[in-house]
């Protein structure tokens, strides 16, 4: 079985969607989730003090204008890098170990 089946099967089977959901829920409910909102609150609050103009504008182009800062200021990048320690730790490790075992003794 290729790689690439076994994402298939991980994705079929549910798996990715079950420890996306984990992922986010320990995220928001953690203290870096908590981190993260408030650091993005007065990076907003600074967004807009500087540029009062961005209230006004469409909610698309807002919302483009302030990814387009996020990822500059590298914020999102910050995340990324947590989210992928936090997929080091026993509990996914364990979890995608199991699963892939699980996917390819089906195929034997």
């Amino acid at each position: 079985m290729q790689p690439e089946d076994i994402v298939l099967q991980l994705k079929k089977n549910g798996t990715f969607d079950d420890l996306r959901k984990r992922l986010l829920t320990e995220f928001q409910n953690g203290e870096e989730g908590q981190k993260f909102l408030s650091k993005l609150k007065l990076f907003m609050e600074d967004m807009i003090a500087n540029n009062p103009a961005l209230i006004e504008k469409e909610s698309s182009s807002f919302h483009e204008i302030v990814s387009t800062e996020l990822e500059r200021a590298g914020i999102y990048n910050t995340i990324r890098q947590e989210a992928l320690e936090t997929l080091k730790g026993d509990y996914y490790q364990t979890r995608i170990d199991q699963e892939v075992k699980v996917v390819t003794e089906k195929d034997k």
